[in-house]
Order: structure tokens, then sequence, then C-alpha cells
């Protein structure tokens, strides 16, 4: 498959409708999780800058907030009476906030920029009543990341299955390497829980069904974790270690294979060139291959005290130069239709394979159990939970997962 093309150019957007009320000495208050992950915080500093430079007197405030603590942060701070103008959400963090009226619908903002056409259609997943309360960001896809030049040098192929990323993951235990790691630090759910359904959805089944049914205990979740359990408990997969330390283990030749998305490739790119060549972003190895789609949206809070002059700045963000430029120096799918130079395909082959994955593969977009997503985050923690006692050894998968499902059954009759 080939990203839908969009043949255009244009010029950058200075002002969006509204920014002539915008007056000198405006400071957009703009936390993000990005403003410090290397290319992607650099596109956004570049891009704020050139808005900055268009725009005389307004000027942004660039809050960094580690991804763990961003979604608890910001709705703490709105909730207190200091909303950001422009921010960043979780896919997951949209549905609670549009319940609580936390977010201004973008409607006259889409209009205005002129980059409505554009848009994913995964912007349905920010409209409620005939409104648009986000629009993507980015919507890539997790899958696996694989160290192909490492597995070559120990006479390894790329794992297909499960069973074969579990051998090449004992074959590797004897050099010193893992073959697999993942984010299972316990005070970062939001990974934990992540991992969790490339697992579950991995074997077909999930915690949730649309319509509320419980499946925690589901057989195929048992299997899942249980194959997850196994890594941990075999010395296969480090224990305890945060997702940035993962990543940084497997950009120093320690890991074979990551389910991650795209971003690890650009770290890569970024600290280790020359570690490209042998690097592939390939299908997940479990039964339905299911590629969980991260996702992040734009936003403006309702109570932001400067929505024209956010309007102006994500309309830069949004601009067809900008957007091309995340595409092809990020290497990441942008939140609007873009399309590669060919040259660039030629280069960055791994690009269209992404794209494919995450059209024959989608699965799991925003990190939300179905029918739950106004309660995702109380969700989320309640199996991450569970899901440490497991983990740990202090319950078994079988009898860990009944409980659970016991729990949620409990929880969710009271809502």
């Amino acid at each position: 498959m080939r990203l839908k093309s969009i043949l255009t150019s244009c010029a950058f957007v200075a002002l969006a409708a509204g920014m002539a009320h915008a007056q000198d000495g405006t400071s957009l208050s703009v936390p993000s999780w990005m403003w410090e992950e290397g290319q992607v915080g650099e596109w956004f500093k570049a891009n704020t800058a050139t808005f900055e430079a268009a725009n005389p007197g307004v000027t942004v405030q660039q809050t960094q907030i580690p991804a763990g603590d961003f979604e608890k942060t910001v709705t703490t701070q709105i909730a207190g009476g200091a909303a950001p103008d422009l921010m960043p959400a979780f896919t997951s963090m949209l549905a609670p906030m549009i319940e609580a009226n936390a977010l201004a619908p973008l409607d006259d903002c889409i209009a205005a920029g002129g980059f409505g056409d554009r848009l994913l259609p995964s912007v349905s997943y920010a409209q409620i009543d005939g409104h648009t309360y986000g629009v993507p960001l980015t919507m890539s896809p997790w899958s696996m990341v694989v160290n192909k030049a490492l597995l070559e040098e120990n006479g390894l192929a790329v794992p297909t299955t499960v069973d074969e990323l579990y051998a090449v993951s004992q074959a590797l235990k004897e050099k010193g390497i893992y073959g697999y790691a993942f984010g299972n630090d316990m005070s970062a759910p939001i990974h934990v829980y992540i991992n969790s359904m490339q697992w579950v959805l991995g074997f077909g089944s999930d915690w949730s069904k649309d319509d509320g049914t419980i499946t925690a205990n589901d057989p195929r979740n048992i299997e899942a974790i249980t194959w997850i359990k196994r890594f941990l408990d075999e010395g296969l997969s480090p224990v305890g270690l945060g997702v940035v330390q993962a990543r940084e283990l497997f950009v120093d030749g320690k890991v074979a294979v990551m389910f991650e998305g795209p971003w690890l490739m650009t770290q890569i790119q970024g600290s280790k060139p020359e570690m490209m060549a042998g690097v592939d972003f390939d299908v997940v190895p479990t039964p339905t291959h299911a590629a969980i789609t991260g996702g992040a949206f734009y936003t403006i809070p309702a109570a932001a005290q400067h929505p024209d002059a956010a309007c102006g700045l994500l309309t830069q963000y949004l601009s067809v130069d900008a957007q091309q430029h995340w595409l092809e120096d990020l290497k990441q799918i942008p939140g609007t239709v873009v399309h590669p130079s060919e040259a660039f395909l030629a280069d960055n082959a791994w690009i269209g394979k992404m794209a494919e994955i995450a059209a024959e593969y989608p699965g799991g977009i925003g990190y939300a159990p179905p029918g739950y997503r106004v309660q995702a985050a109380e969700f989320r923690q309640i199996v991450v939970d569970a899901l440490s006692q497991i983990y740990s050894g202090q319950t078994s998968v079988e009898d860990g997962l009944n409980a659970l499902q016991a729990k949620l059954e409990s929880w969710s009759a009271t809502l």
C-alpha cells in the first residue's frame, strides 16, 4: 500500500482567523511530553520559532512534562484553573476530557486554518455530536523493531511467530543479549498496559468488549500473559525496566526485538545512524500481528486564555510543509495526508512497510479499553495492578486474571 497522495504546496500560514486580536506580549502555554524528545522536539521548536517570527509579540512557553505524568499533570492544572492554550493529548484522554467539557470545539479553527480536508480519518475519534474537539497529531503504529544485523551475526532469523521469538531469546541469552525487551516498570502504568495490549490483541482478545463486557480471564488473555511472564521469569527480558531504558539497551545492541513505534527508529537514526542499515520495522510475530496505534491529538482547552493565537500555532503545525517534514524527517505518520517523495521512499523503505502494517493490522487505537473510553485511566490502573501481582509472582497468571475479571466486573457495575 502507498500513502495516499496529496500533490500540493503552500506557503506558511502566518495567522489563522482571529490572530489579529492577539496583543503584543501574548504568551501561549503549550505543555508537551515531546519538547525534549530528540528530533520530534526539534521539529516542534523549529515550527514554533517560525510561528513566533511571523507573529511578533507572541511567545510560546515550552513546558516539558514526562509522558508518564502528562495526563495527570495537565488535568490537574485545568481543574485548578491554569489551563494551557494548546496541548497534545493522548487519544485515551479525549473521551473523558470531552465528557467533562474541558476541551473547546475546533470547528472554527479547522475552517479558518484550511487543513480540514487533509486530516486523517482518525479525526472521527475526536468528534462528538457534530463537533470536533481534537485533530490528529500523529497516528503511527507500534510494531516489531528488529536488529536484523544482530540476529544475523548470531546465525538467527527474524522471528515470525511467538515460538520463534522465544527460541531467538533463548539463543541470545547465552551471549548476554536480551531477545525481547519491553517497559515493565510499574511506576509507568501506561507503558505496562500498552505492552499487555500488544499481547492480548495479538492473541485475538482484549481486556473488554465494546458493549462493556469484561474479558480479563479469556483463555487467549491467559495464554498471552503467560508468554510475557515466561520471558520475565526465564531472564529473556529485563525485569523492572522503564521503556526509555529498554530503548537505550536496543540502541546499544543489547536487545534484538522490541514492540515499538517509529520513534525508536528515529532515535537510532539520531544517535547511531550507522546502525540503521541493520534495523527494520516489521510485522509483530503474535498470531494476529495486531499493530497497536499510538496516536495523539492537538487540543485547545475550553478555558484557554488565547484560543485564537493557539489556533494560529496549530495551523502552522499542520501546514503542508511542516507535515511533510514530520513524515520525512521524523519518519512518523503525521496527522494529515501527505505523500513521501519517490527518492525518500527509495532510501527509507521501512516507511512504506510501516504504512502497510498500519493499514493491514490496525488495533487498539488510543490505548483505550473497549466500552470504557471515558473511564480508561481507572480501568488501565486496575489491570496494571493485577499484572504487577502476576509478574512479581504473588499469584499465578490464571488466578490473577480470574481475580481481575471479578474486580473489573464489580467496578463496572458501579458506573
